[in-house]
């Protein structure tokens, strides 16, 4: 016999004998009788400790059987046998068998109801712990208040302006983790559609059961429930609500008469007697009369209508009068727990939190390894290997995607992106599927519930005659989402009585009486749909807005192709952008095509073209891998060439040709020496020309600098500006041989060969002794060195993988690199070419001779200040740009981007003027404790930095986002300095 069994029946036997009557010491004797003919039992769970354990029910946790079988042992589970009248062995059993039933049913999360796979992963291992936020008393009263309260809750945690937002301290929301709530004895979990509301129960009755299994003190107090002023663990009765509401037509009305808490009970033993678990007809009174019951009551807003949720709240508040020692968790939508199905009788709420950026990386770091672990059998560094990649790779899809990356904060939601995300691996491209995949799940209801009460919510829509599937209820919804959207950001909400109007335009010709079955649709359209809730009082919003995007333009893909020109009319309108992308992606392959075509066909002006041409673009972008290839793209890329080099310059506006220039990166750029090799190059003359400033420019140009950072309130540097301009002052003259230079700047499809060819290869003969040291350099164990300095990696630029500024934007500049890498690029393409020419950095001089000429121009252009259609900079155009948009600020020589864009590395080394080529500045070794000269400005600065004039100096290390380089070319007889 064991130790734990020695000391139950010792416990026994000292009550018996210290029992105070007759009948007290024979129930003693019974139970001693009962224990000892008990088989010896004992509990498996396969591996794992209670808070992040790895259990599978699969694996034989509480399944009984010579495998796995359960002991119950300790204080509790005799106290519950003491508490138990009749056979304890009966009891003892029964519950046995109940808490298998639970840990079976709900130990694993079920996702047959989105995927087809037959997959349970268990609970234990995905579980997230959830935030939740309690209301100050104040802040429930009125109707609308709780919904009031969440949306406050949710503009306070996402802007987080703390006091400004929600006034005094009193009044701010309490955060509170699930085991602070649950020790509340009477608790009402209200959230949104798919919040976690459903698994918190479930996590629950599955711990429980364990608890209770294992005489695991610990963990009860792990959950919140050991300071309840009792160390017996209350029983788990987990009843879905929508079994009440369906138990309650079941019965006549004379059963119904008073509405008792019998009515409870009989539900809960009726439920569960379909499980075949043979329980005693007892056995949840006699759990409720002992007060060691904890309810969970599962989805208020699951009972079909509204008058039957009064009368469920009803049965339940009367049956926590009559078992006050229990315990109570209910949870609801928010559009139902209102009027008269709120319970009240000391019962607190708790509104779900989002999930935040934490807490989505933790479950998508949960089911990864709980996924790799079902489906691969793998564990230990294998497991974490394979499921650590998974979850970055879903996490990066997610930022890469702004709109889905919201659904995220929704359990059920980042739920089904996982699962989409493990069936294609991707998720930006096909954003319909996606959303179709996540509205379809919203109007079920969630998850799984196949069985017969969740069948009747499903097609219940406010009147037993007015029953419909998930289809009709689409498209009303899409109808609804559609008329909404056409009103513009005014359309987020919809007034109930235009709401009630939409829907019966939608029934009417279906019903006879459409408005009256219209009004019973939408009092309980935020109760079972997950979609459009009623955000105010009788004012409604959908829970997203892509999901108002994804129906209005499954309206239209829906309709017949003569409705596409009223959607395809809005192209220019922002508002409209994801319901054309949406659309495009929704209709059949041979629709798409047609659709996309006749929004290329949109536009009278170069501008208007292409608006319409990038919209097309972008939804190729998305759509190609899904739809196939066609001829479209062809017609798009012929298109954009021609608008972006159409002259004159002032023929499209510079906004239109960076369109095109984007476009063009997507499809490939046919420019010469724009995405290919050789570069395209500009002859210049050369001659004689006399650098930088006279006095009389550089102390204007101080002037202004001070006066600009003065309006701005920064004396400081107002004071160090002032004095900048004056290291520009020459008048000394400096005679340069013809050259030829780059007429665009090195864009990243060209830097992409020079890395495919080896380019970072420390023993490549491009390298100089200090490009080498450089490469060499460990970044991280190199003490003294300023974060610009710093490298993570040293086989591309830096940036090189960033979506608006790296590879993925060829005939954008090459940006991230240094001094070593500019001056190695040029070395490595006379080798690559091996065309009689020499590349290489410009001098200093060269470069102000390419952008002023011989005439000493203020600007590449001329003496016009800068502005968005000669240059980039200031961060008009939010970052790179594709090389070549700017005619209007090109050199009377044709050479392009000499001012904005990016700074441009010299090869020459900063000194005073008089510019002395042979004084050392254009040496090229010794260069380590140089300063090296950049010009040109770039898209992140002010106009002052883009006078071709100023002198910008940087460390030969220094790389940053707004750092470019161009190449010159001369023939290799006419150089001196190249090989030194």
């Amino acid at each position: 016999m064991s130790d734990e069994r020695a000391k139950q029946l010792a416990f026994l036997r000292q009550q018996r004998d210290t029992a105070p009557d007759a009948a007290s010491r024979a129930m003693y004797d019974g139970l001693l009788a009962s224990l000892e003919a008990l088989p010896a039992h004992e509990v498996r769970t396969e591996g794992g400790d209670y808070a992040e354990g790895s259990l599978d029910k699969r694996m034989g946790t509480f399944i009984e059987g010579h495998q796995y079988q359960l002991h119950f042992s300790g204080a509790q589970f005799l106290d519950g046998l003491a508490l138990l009248a009749g056979n304890p062995a009966d009891y003892g059993a029964a519950l046995r068998r109940y808490l298998t039933h639970l840990y079976r049913e709900y130990a694993g999360l079920d996702l047959r109801g989105i995927d087809d796979r037959p997959l349970d992963m268990p609970l234990s291992e995905l579980y997230v712990s959830l935030n939740l936020h309690e209301p100050p008393p104040a802040d429930l009263a009125g109707r609308g208040a709780l919904r009031g309260f969440m949306a406050k809750v949710g503009r306070f945690f996402q802007v987080g302006q703390g006091e400004a937002d929600m006034g005094d301290v009193a009044g701010r929301p309490e955060t509170v983790d699930w085991t602070q709530a649950l020790r509340h004895p009477r608790l009402a979990v209200v959230g949104a559609p798919g919040s976690g509301k459903t698994t918190l129960l479930h996590y629950t009755a599955v711990r429980l059961a364990e608890v209770l299994a294992r005489d695991d003190a610990p963990q009860l107090a792990a959950l919140g429930l050991a300071a309840t002023g009792s160390t017996t663990p209350p029983v788990p009765l987990l009843l879905p609500l929508r079994e009440l509401g369906s138990f309650l037509h079941e019965c006549n009305g004379k059963e119904l008469a008073g509405v008792g808490p019998r009515l409870l009970i009989e539900c809960l033993t009726n439920y569960y007697a379909r499980f075949d678990l043979a329980l005693p007809a007892d056995f949840f009174a006699r759990l409720c009369e002992a007060g060691r019951a904890l309810l969970l009551l599962d989805g208020l807003d699951e009972v079909a209508s509204t008058a039957d949720r009064a009368l469920v709240s009803s049965i339940v508040r009367t049956f926590v009068g009559r078992y006050q020692r229990c315990r109570y968790v209910i949870t609801s939508r928010v559009a139902a727990y209102q009027g008269d199905a709120q319970l009240g009788a000391g019962f607190r709420i708790c509104t779900v939190a989002d999930l935040d950026a934490t807490q989505q990386q933790r479950f998508i770091g949960n089911w990864s390894r709980s996924l790799h672990r079902l489906l691969y059998q793998v564990d230990g560094p294998e497991l974490a290997r394979r499921a650590g990649r998974y979850a970055d790779e879903l996490w990066q899809a997610l930022e890469l995607n702004e709109r889905v990356a919201g659904l995220a904060s929704n359990p059920l939601l980042l739920t089904v992106v996982a699962v989409i995300f493990y069936n294609n691996y991707v998720l930006p491209e096909d954003r319909a599927a996606l959303y179709e995949e996540c509205v379809e799940v919203l109007l079920r209801g969630g998850r799984g519930k196949a069985d017969r009460p969740g069948q009747q919510r499903r097609e219940y829509a406010g009147r037993p005659e007015l029953t419909m599937g998930l289809d009709p209820k689409r498209e009303i919804l899409a109808a609804v989402a559609y008329r909404m959207h056409q009103r513009g950001e005014a359309g987020l909400f919809i007034e109930r009585d235009e709401l009630v109007r939409e829907v019966a335009g939608v029934l009417h010709g279906r019903y006879t009486t459409p408005a009256e079955l219209a009004k019973s649709f939408v009092d309980e359209l935020p109760v079972h749909i997950g979609l459009l809730d009623e955000r105010e009082p009788d004012r409604y919003r959908f829970s997203h807005l892509s999901f108002q995007e994804f129906l209005a333009a499954r309206h239209i893909a829906e309709a017949p192709d003569e409705r596409w020109g009223e959607l395809l009319d809005r192209y220019q309108d922002t508002w409209w952008r994801e319901v054309i992308l949406l659309c495009a992606g929704h209709l059949s392959q041979e629709r798409c095509w047609r659709f996309l075509s006749l929004l290329c066909a949109r536009g009278d002006t170069p501008a208007e073209r292409v608006s319409a041409l990038a919209l097309a673009s972008d939804a190729l972008t998305e759509l190609e891998r899904f739809k196939g290839q066609g001829s479209l793209p062809t017609t798009i890329q012929a298109d954009a060439h021609h608008i972006l080099e159409r002259q004159p310059a002032t023929a499209v506006p510079a906004r239109a040709r960076v369109q095109c220039g984007r476009i063009l990166a997507r499809l490939g750029d046919p420019r010469p020496g724009v995405c290919t090799l050789p570069p395209a190059m500009v002859e210049l003359p050369g001659g004689t020309l006399v650098l930088g400033s006279t006095p009389q420019q550089a102390e204007a140009a101080g002037q202004a600098w001070e006066q600009y950072w003065l309006q701005r309130g920064d004396k400081e540097i107002a004071k160090d500006v002032r004095h900048w301009t004056e290291m520009e002052i020459n008048d000394q003259p400096v005679t340069l041989p013809p050259f030829a230079i780059g007429r665009y700047l090195v864009t990243n499809a060209q830097y992409a060969e020079f890395i495919a060819t080896g380019g970072y290869d420390p023993a490549g003969r491009w390298w100089d002794a200090a490009g080498r040291a450089w490469l060499v350099r460990d970044d991280a164990a190199t003490a003294g060195l300023e974060r610009w300095q710093r490298r993570q990696r040293k086989d591309q630029p830096e940036w090189w993988d960033d979506e608006t500024f790296g590879h993925r934007r060829g005939n954008s500049p090459v940006v991230g690199v240094n001094w070593h890498e500019a001056m190695a690029f040029g070395r490595w393409l006379v080798m690559y070419l091996n065309d009689g020419f020499v590349y290489r950095l410009p001098s200093e001089a060269e470069w102000e001779y390419a952008a002023r000429g011989p005439t000493r121009r203020n600007y590449p252009w001329g003496p016009a200040e800068p502005e968005g259609e000669r240059a980039n900079f200031d961060e008009i155009y939010g970052g790179t740009t594709a090389v070549g948009c700017f005619p209007s600020g090109a050199t009377p020589d044709g050479v392009l981007d000499l001012a904005g864009n990016v700074w441009e590395w010299t090869r020459s080394a900063y000194r005073p003027y008089p510019y002395d080529p042979d004084d050392g500045r254009e040496m090229t070794a010794e260069t380590a404790q140089k300063s090296l000269i950049l010009r040109g400005g770039s898209w992140d600065i002010d106009s002052f930095y883009l006078r071709s004039t100023y002198r910008f100096r940087a460390q030969p290390d220094f790389q940053f986002k707004n750092v470019g380089l161009r190449i010159i070319r001369h023939l290799k007889y006419c150089l001196k300095i190249y090989e030194q």
